[in-house]
């Protein structure tokens, strides 16, 4: 192991006092477009008015959940609202996509929200459930059971998240991992480690993978930089989160109307915000970060501690986890050792060992801009 570089050790430090390092709306939560406009169209929604046709999202192989599907007037359903699962944790939903926001990661998160259903959703909810054969899947009656109780308990509302429909057709990124296995055989799987090859700047396509749209490329690609980037950027989210659920279908990818490969973290209520669960598998995989969202992390982490006055806007540590949608002191707890544990111990032994090999390389101009427009109308 070699030491620490003067030159890298002072940019480390500048990342720990760089407690403003990125643009925040004071006192809210920065985003992109298509986060800023969700934010609006939250404030509107009312499932208790009969303009919203209410469909019963019954389990399927591919999700146990309950919930339900949402349209309006005849149009296609295009939402949906999920109550507390063992699957699917709204705490957890919603802690991932807004936390993806401070970080300047919402790209890769669908847009979710905390919702209270009223009473007349609820009775159609309940009737629908009650009426609809479970099968055998036991994973599927658990959930069944437990929405029960909950409406048993409280019969005139349920909580849970609400969430949009992605306009663009997004598919299953399976050739990274399947049936709750992570494919560590991939070269993505090696690049993302600061002991693999540094991946370069050259474009690729992911197996399987099409445009979103009709009239979008058919055959999207990204370079091999950035696509690592993010795989590695998700896993970090997850390990801060406990997801336990990531590669049973819920890593997706699409392409953009220019052609570009995204990955996208779906479903994130898989995940146990109170305990290390999959934290060492996490470790094992990802070694190598964006410096960005490393920096980014850095300033929340010294936040937390006590060791900045400020972050994104906020002063006050209890305003800022309300916002954040923690729900659970030992949610949040839990999270602030992972962060603590993440950035005061394993970045910088890495960083000591590896050096600048611990990060991938900044994003390139054009990628900024590309970036930048991205304003996630295409989601």
């Amino acid at each position: 192991m070699r030491r620490m570089s003067v030159g890298l050790r002072a940019a480390w430090l500048a990342g720990i006092a760089c407690v403003s390092a990125f643009p925040a709306l004071a006192q809210g939560i920065p985003g992109i477009k298509r986060d800023l406009d969700f934010d609006a169209h939250v404030k509107t929604v009312n499932l208790d008015d009969p303009q919203y046709r209410l469909e019963y999202k019954r389990p399927t192989p591919d999700g146990s959940s309950v919930g339900l599907f949402i349209g309006v007037g005849d149009k296609p359903t295009d939402r949906s609202f999920v109550p507390t699962n063992p699957s699917s944790i709204p705490e957890a939903e919603v802690v991932a996509y807004r936390l993806s926001r401070f970080f300047g990661i919402s790209r890769l998160f669908y847009p979710v929200d905390y919702y209270h259903l009223g009473p007349k959703a609820t009775a159609k909810f309940t009737q629908m459930i009650k009426s609809t054969p479970v099968g055998d899947d036991k994973d599927s009656q658990q959930n069944r059971d437990l929405v029960l109780k909950e409406l048993k308990g409280s019969p005139d509302t349920i909580f849970g998240i609400y969430r949009l429909r992605p306009k663009t057709k997004m598919f299953t990124a399976s050739v990274l991992g399947r049936e709750g296995k992570f494919d560590e055989s991939t070269g993505l799987a090696k690049e993302i480690k600061a002991t693999g090859p540094m991946p370069d700047g050259r474009k690729i396509s992911l197996e399987g993978i099409k445009g979103g749209q009709t009239g979008f490329p058919d055959t999207p690609t990204e370079q091999r930089v950035e696509l690592a980037r993010q795989l590695s950027t998700i896993f970090v989210m997850d390990m801060l989160l406990g997801q336990w659920d990531r590669f049973w279908n819920n890593l997706e990818a699409s392409g953009d109307r220019n052609g570009r490969l995204k990955l996208i973290a779906r479903d994130n209520g898989g995940a146990t915000l109170d305990d290390f669960e999959g934290y060492d598998s996490y470790n094992r995989w990802v070694s190598r970060f964006d410096r960005d969202l490393i920096t980014r992390l850095t300033a929340l982490n010294a936040f937390l501690k006590g060791q900045a006055k400020e972050f994104a806007g906020y002063t006050d540590v209890e305003g800022w986890k309300k916002v954040a949608g923690f729900r659970n002191a030992a949610s949040y707890q839990t999270f602030a050792k992972k962060l603590a544990t993440l950035i005061d111990v394993r970045v910088p032994t890495l960083v000591k060992a590896y050096g600048d090999k611990t990060f991938f390389p900044a994003k390139s101009a054009e990628i900024v801009r590309l970036d930048a427009e991205d304003t996630g109308v295409d989601d």
